[in-house]
């Protein structure tokens, strides 16, 4: 059986990153002789190997922690809060922070399957990159200072006053 040259092995790897099984088993087959299970086998195998490697002349920047923050906003389905992240950080363009985002999905999807639309309690605790609303509180305290002004303004003008 023919072995794959490295330009028909890059073509592989980018239609594995793209989600394009299809067009990499039918290239694995073309070039080998291989037959479709064992093609797929051969992909499925690849796709697996290759989890959230960017294809060749494609490279993200390595900063575990953001990747977790993007991997946190994507699994609560926040795809534009994750990719105005990615650009503010790495100050990139919209196309080059939402392929980074879409390839750290795309390895979210190949490593945890359909599980990844779970929704599930960390083992550990809260979400340490979720913002907290907190609002509720904010109003009331908001609206606690407001009347204090409102009490303090309405006695300064009965002292005044002369009552």
């Amino acid at each position: 059986m023919p072995s794959l040259r490295p330009d028909q092995v890059q073509q592989i790897h980018e239609f594995i990153h793209r989600e394009q099984l299809i067009h990499a088993i039918k290239l694995y087959r073309e070039a080998t002789g291989a037959s479709l299970a064992e093609a797929k086998q051969a992909i499925e195998e690849m796709a697996r190997n290759e989890s959230a490697k960017p294809p060749d002349g494609t490279r993200d920047h390595d900063n575990p922690i953001l990747e977790a923050r993007i991997k946190s906003l994507l699994a609560k389905r926040r795809k534009v809060e994750a990719v105005k992240v990615y650009r503010e950080e790495y100050r990139v363009g919209l196309k080059a922070a939402k392929d980074a985002v879409d390839r750290i999905e795309a390895s979210m999807r190949r490593l945890n399957g359909p599980a990844m639309n779970a929704q599930h309690e960390s083992a550990i605790g809260r979400d340490p990159f979720e913002e907290r609303g907190g609002t509720g509180a904010r109003g009331l305290l908001l609206l606690l200072a407001v009347a204090a002004l409102a009490i303090c303004g309405l006695a300064v003008y009965l002292l005044l006053a002369g009552f």
